[in-house]
């Protein structure tokens, strides 16, 4: 079981072929991706495996960079091989992985993660 209280998010890590990274993750419970990643990080991760098209939450459409990854939630002993697109400013960890697990926000105080 891992207990943030960075409500409402998680630290985790992010192995794209031979380059890692870490991020502070915003749970995202509207967003039925895996992981969003800021797009100024595109020259970090290489040339992207696709190229996909994205819906954002306005309806507008967007092709988008997109890899395979192997993503860690901090604290937990597992690892996700999730899809990561690269879109605005923010990393958010989206339903792919979320419902994978179980996760409570107790009371915007903490966010209770078990696998």
């Amino acid at each position: 079981m891992l207990i943030s209280a960075d409500h409402p998010y998680l630290q985790v890590r992010v192995a794209v072929g031979k380059n890692r990274l870490s991020f502070k993750a915003l749970l995202d419970t509207g967003f039925d991706g895996y992981l969003v990643l800021p797009e100024g990080l595109e020259s970090q991760l290489g040339t992207p495996e696709f190229r996909v098209k994205t819906i954002l939450a306005d309806g507008s459409e967007s092709m988008r960079p997109q890899f395979r990854a192997a993503v860690e939630i901090v604290g937990l002993s597992l690892v996700y091989v999730a899809r990561l697109t690269l879109l605005g400013d923010e990393c958010l960890l989206g339903q792919g992985i979320i419902r994978q697990l179980k996760v409570t926000f107790d009371h915007g105080e903490q966010v209770v993660v078990e696998p």
